[in-house]
């Protein structure tokens, strides 16, 4: 094992300074060098992911690749702070297990059969998950399902039943966070390099306004592909708990996530007439704040500086390494190079169009980290729609949608390796499943999108 970790190290050094000898003059081959280096090391992961993202803060300026202030600007971007404050209002909600307090209430709205608790598990999951981290949310509703599947009596179809209930976590997981623009990091990243390339801005309410619609369209059609898959013939029921009633930290944490979400969608008629600049990023860094302020009944606030240990610092790196990435490759004309590549697509139907490079991200992000596809993809997509005069917005945030639909593997997505390690579903099975689902995905974001032009 340590072996091939040092193989997939060599041969990622191998990209980079191998790069630097090519004689090609369209474009820079170190800035290609880096990108094979980092993307190999993702993949292959012979050091974490993390660790990778930090490659452009070592070579990118001995390199000239990209300049001080330029690799400031992509891990100080303000989207790393947008999700640094979503990360703290989480950490809020699960100290305080306000999310299993929604859990359970929506489990208790929805009844007790077995199609009654597929959906509620669908919704409670991708309620939350469009909020704090699809991992968080799995690992919370992991250890209900099972309490569920252990009160099943044992019948002949009970292991079907187990099945789609974890499969319905993972997926809706996935799922739930294309919702919002903190929902997952793919949105933040896509939006980061849109801001950082090409000067546009997309805002909370105005990713809110598709990307919800969109979450709810894909939730109820993967919710009746398990139930048809395999809920058939399928009769029992459940004794599920009451909801207890709400403590005092928990009211407050609820109070902190409520103002910061109407200030996220209503900031631009509450803010714009007072002419205050009041941008997503400040807000959710608000709502965070106010959580170490904000105290519980007894003197200590909601939350304390020893709480941020849990929070994972390291997608904020993976945030910023991203972004550099993207830049090295435009400073390097390398996306350039590869827009003028893509110049036989350019004559083909939008639709076909968005089909092709959704499928490619569909099905890429399987294999590799989403956050990686999408510092790769978007850049040369976006440059490819502003040459050819093609709906950015639109092609960008089909790619994002689709790099967080990981429904086949157990290594494509947290959610999905969550519920492998319990030992219930087979590989096989998710495969199996997940393809379906896959494709079904891809069939909706590119009509959904193509309709509805974000």
């Amino acid at each position: 094992m340590m072996k091939a970790a040092y193989v997939h190290l060599l041969f990622g050094l191998f990209y980079l300074v191998g790069a630097s000898f090519l004689p090609i003059s369209s474009f820079e081959p170190k800035a290609l060098g880096i990108a094979f280096c980092m993307i190999h090391w993702w993949i292959a992961q012979p050091v974490p992911i993390y660790v990778t993202a930090l490659v452009p803060l070592i070579v990118g300026v001995p390199l000239g690749m990209i300049s001080e202030t330029e690799l400031a600007s992509a891990y100080g971007n303000k989207m790393v702070f947008l999700f640094l404050g979503g990360f703290l209002i989480a950490l809020g909600i699960e100290k305080w297990k306000l999310h299993h307090y929604f859990a359970e209430y929506i489990l208790n709205l929805f009844g007790n059969s077995p199609k009654q608790i597929l959906l509620g598990f669908m919704v409670s999951t991708a309620a939350l998950s469009m909020w704090i981290s699809n991992t968080a949310t799995a690992l919370m509703m992991l250890p209900m399902a099972i309490s569920i599947i252990l009160s099943i009596p044992r019948f002949r179809l009970k292991k079907r039943f187990s099945i789609a209930l974890l499969l319905s976590i993972a997926f809706s997981a996935n799922i739930g966070g294309i919702a919002t623009l903190i929902g997952t990091p793919p949105n933040v990243q896509m939006a980061g390099i849109l801001e950082q390339n090409f000067q546009i801005e997309i805002t909370f309410w105005q990713w809110f306004k598709f990307g919800f619609p969109f979450m709810l369209l894909l939730l109820i059609v993967t919710y009746f592909i398990l139930r048809l898959v395999f809920l058939k013939n399928i009769s029992f029921e459940v004794n599920t708990a009451k909801s207890q009633k709400m403590n005092t930290p928990q009211k407050r944490v609820l109070v902190v996530f409520l103002i910061t979400v109407i200030f996220w969608i209503f900031s631009v008629p509450i803010f714009k007439p007072l002419g205050i600049p009041i941008n997503d990023t400040m807000i959710a860094l608000f709502g965070g704040f106010l959580l170490f302020i904000v105290p519980q009944e007894n003197k200590k606030p909601l939350l304390e500086w020893n709480d941020t240990k849990r929070l994972p610092w390291g997608i904020l790196l993976l945030f910023g390494g991203g972004l550099a990435l993207a830049k090295m490759l435009a400073n390097g004309n390398v996306v350039i190079y590869a827009v003028e590549s893509l110049s036989s697509f350019s004559h083909l139907p939008l639709i076909v169009i968005m089909f092709l490079f959704f499928g490619l991200a569909l099905f890429a992000t399987e294999l590799m980290s989403n956050l990686a596809l999408v510092s790769i993809l978007i850049p040369v997509l976006g440059e490819f729609a502003v040459l050819y005069d093609l709906p950015l917005i639109t092609l960008a945030a089909g790619v994002a949608i689709s790099a967080s639909c990981a429904f086949m593997l157990p290594i494509a997505t947290p959610p999905n390796a969550i519920v492998y390690s319990a030992n219930i579903l087979s590989m096989s099975v998710m495969v199996r499943v997940g393809f379906i689902v896959n494709c079904i995905t891809l069939v909706l974001t590119t009509l959904f999108l193509y309709f509805f032009h974000v």
